[in-house]
């Protein structure tokens, strides 16, 4: 009888979380939508302009295998690339101060609403809904591990924070690995983390002269069952699900200087010359081709298509708002959390018109973060 009951309970407890785990994105995405603005879907100014001759274009296609990427991609990559924003600012915030004032509720929230545009800029787009399953995926842990975290730190981890009255040897060393794990993001996902190594050098920290032992022991445990969880949760991602990162390389169509440009670039291999239309070269996704693209504009290059599209989206950094250079517009704009000093604003580009808007963000003052690829 005593055993029925436990296992009633077990079982009402598991349905209560599912339940939880699902409203989760429902109200993240309802939050989302009521406070962000309905967009332009007018076709982008200047995106037709210079488009190469539709013979020359579908040769390229039927020669080129991998050089299409999905027309949603560079919308779709920012979700994945707001949670690296969130762990790098987290790191940044954590190397000076203590982890129990981090806005983590902020983030969650402007993630739902970044997210929320992005669905706005793509729904009229002929998605598959299967598209958003792991945007939805990465808010959905992003707010349970913020929650989860915001509820400890403001409570032991803020009467430990007290007691230690300064910042000890092992908080010093999960600022580390904070940092480590942010920079990871670049290059790998996130289960492939040593958390479990992370753990038992952090167990092995040996206190600093006047750290405090009840803020040492508490901090050792406390983040070492959740590296234990996260490692748990790595382990299982990659026995049940497939990770697929899809193809590391991206085929590039431009014209200009390309071969001289590009000489000197690391992972970049001119693949095809079509003359006076330009020339196709092969370089790595991600943040490697975002170092890249001023570069190559810089010696004169120009862009025809990337990844196959004739339009990207790209974010920048400013001190002040921005404003959509020609061939660009805004699809949001806002503070970072952390630094209230510094905007981030995400912009969809014509392709084509890339070359003119980068310079003229420059000269207004913004930096780029990232030009999506991936």
């Amino acid at each position: 009888m005593f055993l029925l009951r436990w296992l009633r309970r077990l079982l009402k407890t598991i349905l209560w979380l599912i339940v939880l785990v699902v409203l989760i994105p429902v109200v993240g995405l309802t939050y989302g939508f009521l406070t962000t603005s309905s967009l332009d879907k007018s076709p982008l100014p200047g995106i037709a302009e210079g488009a190469p001759p539709p013979a020359i274009a579908q040769k390229v296609r039927q020669a080129t295998p991998g050089y299409q990427l999905p027309q949603l991609s560079t919308w779709l990559a920012y979700p994945k690339s707001a949670a690296v924003h969130a762990a790098r600012d987290y790191a940044a915030f954590v190397s000076k101060d203590q982890p129990s004032g981090f806005p983590y509720w902020t983030y969650v929230g402007r993630y739902w609403q970044d997210y929320a545009v992005v669905i706005r800029a793509t729904s009229a787009r002929g998605v598959d809904i299967l598209d958003y399953a792991m945007p939805t995926v990465i808010g959905t842990g992003l707010t349970i591990d913020g929650a989860v975290q915001w509820a400890y730190e403001n409570t032991v981890g803020r009467v430990t924070e007290v007691i230690a009255g300064k910042r000890i040897a092992a908080d010093t060393y999960q600022a580390k690995v904070a940092a480590d794990f942010a920079a990871s993001l670049d290059s790998e996902p996130w289960s492939d983390f040593a958390y479990a190594q992370k753990r038992a050098e952090l167990f092995a920290v040996e206190p600093a002269t006047g750290d405090d032992s009840v803020r040492t022991s508490e901090r050792k445990l406390a983040f070492g069952f959740a590296d234990t969880v996260k490692q748990w949760c790595a382990d299982l991602s990659k026995s049940v699900f497939a990770d697929d990162p899809g193809p590391a390389d991206i085929h590039v169509w431009a014209k200009g200087p390309v071969g001289e440009a590009a000489r000197n670039e690391p992972d970049t291999l001119l693949e095809r010359d079509l003359g006076a239309d330009g020339t196709i070269f092969i370089t790595r996704r991600s943040q490697a081709f975002t170092d890249m693209t001023p570069r190559l504009i810089d010696k004169g290059v120009s862009f025809v298509e990337i990844g196959g599209n004739d339009e990207i989206l790209v974010t920048v950094l400013s001190s002040a708002e921005v404003a959509a250079p020609e061939g660009s517009r805004i699809l949001f704009s806002h503070q970072v959390p952390i630094d209230p000093d510094t905007r981030r604003t995400a912009l969809t580009v014509a392709v084509r018109k890339l070359h003119n808007v980068l310079p003229a963000l420059a000269k207004a003052g913004a930096r780029l973060e990232r030009v999506y690829v991936d």
